[in-house]
């Protein structure tokens, strides 16, 4: 059975998904796309996308979701059999509801050609589609196992149990080398899983990513509306979570520093204790970097000024207030156990308190049908 979906209803600053576009108000005009077949999905089109001219004539494309090959028939779709690996890439992330895998551009250009033309279909300001060597790409599927019905229990991790069915959900990529230091340069979750937290997992895995590296990054600017929306609903959280103590990096620094004068405690006026953070230990803590800390905590009005430099010296209760009163949502989408990839140099670089210092060409996919 084949589900229609013309939109999306995810609000951005609840669950991410609203730095992935919203639905604008006019559809693509005559001579393009108008709407696509993916897997089990028909969807609207919400723009115009870049694909060859011959293949927007009848302006529906029915479209492979293990190869991402279009074509303009239906009979086409039916009579393709698909031998490409899918999933392709390196599993970094698995839960038991979905895995995230990470495709080289360079390794796999039609692939990764063909998502950035799907993409553009929902996204107004991507520009990028054929020089994309320079890119990593990190695929979200959804899991259900074969012939389990919407009410059964979740899929099992791959390698328990049956059999895998995936689902295409969207991506974000990243410039392998970026200048500016960014880790996403461009997100995606497709209409009708808009509204799940998929956003907010691909967002939070971004930063996984990022402190795994034993970096800090951001998204690439300037964002959307929607999009600022999203990373500040975010920022709030994972930055609450470190200043309480509950993120696992939080966790490990905390231990680590107990008693040996790095991690200062000041009481406030009514006597509570107060932990003291910089910057750029805070910035560690969570991947996020610096001036998006910085922002983030002046928004919430818990950025102080300690000796000199810009600091965060407040109790938790304090904390707990700002949170309660800003409604901030804690907890992750992700599962911390879920991620396959490890770090060499990150639980050693959070204890080091030097770092404090510094606080301040076209190829298509075209099926071979003709009219």
């Amino acid at each position: 059975m084949v589900k229609s979906s013309d939109g999306g209803d995810g609000d951005g600053d609840g669950d991410g998904d609203g730095a992935l576009g919203q639905v604008p108000s006019d559809a693509p005009a005559g001579g393009e796309i108008r709407r696509i077949v993916l897997g089990n999905y028909s969807i609207a089109a919400w723009y115009a996308s870049p694909y060859p001219e011959e293949y927007k004539l009848g302006g529906e494309l029915y479209i492979c979701q293990r190869c991402l090959k279009y074509m303009r028939h239906r009979q086409t779709l039916d009579g393709h059999r698909c031998e490409d690996p899918f999933p392709r890439g390196r599993l970094v992330y698995e839960d038991t509801a979905v895995a995230l895998y990470e495709v080289d551009g360079k390794e796999h250009t039609l692939y990764c050609q063909n998502m950035c033309l799907l993409s553009k279909l929902f996204l107004d300001q991507k520009t990028i589609f054929y020089d994309i060597g320079g890119f990593l790409f990190y695929i979200l599927l959804a899991k259900q196992a074969w012939g389990l019905g919407a009410q059964a229990a979740p899929p099992p991790r791959r390698g328990e149990g049956a059999p895998i069915e995936y689902t295409f959900v969207g991506y974000f990529s990243k410039e392998k080398a970026s200048v500016e230091g960014n880790n996403l340069a461009c997100i995606l979750v497709l209409p009708p899983f808009r509204g799940q937290s998929y956003g907010q997992l691909l967002i939070e895995l971004s930063y996984e990513l990022t402190k795994l590296e034993g970096t800090t990054g951001g998204p690439e600017q300037p964002l959307s509306s929607q999009g600022f929306h999203s990373y500040r609903s975010y920022w709030r959280r994972a930055i609450a979570q470190a200043l309480l103590g509950t993120l696992p990096a939080a966790e490990r620094y905390l231990q680590s520093t107990r008693g040996c004068g790095k991690h200062r405690a000041q009481p406030d006026k009514d006597g509570a204790e107060r932990r003291i953070f910089s910057l750029s230990r805070l910035a560690r803590l969570t991947g996020i970097r610096t001036e998006d800390v910085m922002f983030t905590l002046e928004d919430l009005g818990l950025l102080e000024s300690w000796c000199g430099r810009h600091t965060v010296c407040i109790a938790d209760e304090s904390i707990r207030q700002v949170v309660a009163d800003r409604r901030i949502a804690l907890g992750m989408r992700m599962d911390p156990d879920g991620l396959l990839v490890e770090s060499s140099d990150m639980s050693g670089d959070l204890s080091d308190s030097s770092a404090d210092t510094a606080d301040s060409g076209a190829s298509t996919s075209g099926d071979d049908d003709s009219d």
